[in-house]
């Protein structure tokens, strides 16, 4: 291109390139809800979940917060923090929220699957996040937002706010055997297995499972790729006869590392 056509396609040229800066920056955040019912919240239980003024019991998709303490558990690190800003953001909101079903609208505890908006349209689960309240999460079928919940909790990491302060990822080789409940855990996945019903990546002592009604969302060959890799994965780790097991439902919940 000569210096003549350079120096007038430059107005078109720092067009495009705020244009392209602008459709990022609103693809990163997510879209608010500025109409619906709007719904009386009655109490906060904890980060991710609520009590409806009708007796509904709400959880929130999309996000995993620190539980807070029941019986004779002490609350999670966070847990407090955590239950505090979603009482904020309610609070902020008149205590009246709108709510957008997730395609699948119930848990197996009868709670309400939901994205939470405040009354002005402002996505709280994105909020928190951001904010370092939680953990991003994905279950199929309710996807719709991850891009935006994972942009939010990538924020709050890069700058190390609220649950990612201190060192939330565990070294898998060297996880203690009663430990239970939802962790992050970094470790090198050794071999793939398959059976019936699922495919299994080992790290170290824990054992990924990942159902075969669920690899539509993997890409082919993706999980396969993984072996010898190092990798990040969160989920809830369960002991069943004598090992400890992490469903993967989605991509998202691992994710490979450069090495070391």
């Amino acid at each position: 291109m000569t210096a003549k056509r350079l120096r007038s396609a430059g107005p078109f040229l720092l067009l495009l390139f705020l244009a392209l800066l602008f459709s990022s920056a609103v693809d990163a955040s997510c879209p608010s809800l500025r109409s619906g019912e709007l719904f009386e919240v009655a109490e906060v239980f904890d980060g991710d979940t609520l009590l409806l003024s009708d007796g509904r019991r709400i959880r929130l998709i999309g996000i995993n917060t620190p539980e807070t303490g029941w019986e004779d558990k002490p609350d999670e690190p966070h847990a407090k923090a955590a239950k505090r800003r979603l009482e904020r953001l309610v609070s902020d909101s008149g205590k009246r929220i709108r709510l957008e079903k997730g395609h699948q609208q119930k848990d197996r505890y009868r709670r309400i699957l939901v994205h939470v908006y405040s009354q002005n349209g402002k996505n709280l689960i994105e909020a928190l996040l951001q904010d370092g309240a939680g953990f991003q999460i994905a279950f199929p079928p309710n996807l719709d937002h991850l891009q935006c919940y994972s942009a939010a909790e990538s924020r709050a990491r890069a700058a190390g706010r609220g649950v990612w302060a201190s060192a939330s990822v565990a070294d898998a080789a060297g996880l203690a055997r009663s430990v239970e409940g939802f962790r992050l855990l970094r470790g090198w996945v050794e071999k793939l297995q398959q059976s019936r019903r699922s495919l299994w990546l080992k790290i170290a002592g824990v054992k990924l499972r990942v159902d075969r009604s669920d690899l539509d969302h993997f890409n082919e060959g993706q999980l396969e790729s993984l072996v010898g890799q190092r990798v990040e994965v969160r989920g809830w780790i369960r002991s069943y006869k004598g090992s400890q097991r992490i469903r993967i439902r989605h991509p998202s919940a691992i994710r490979k590392l450069d090495a070391m």
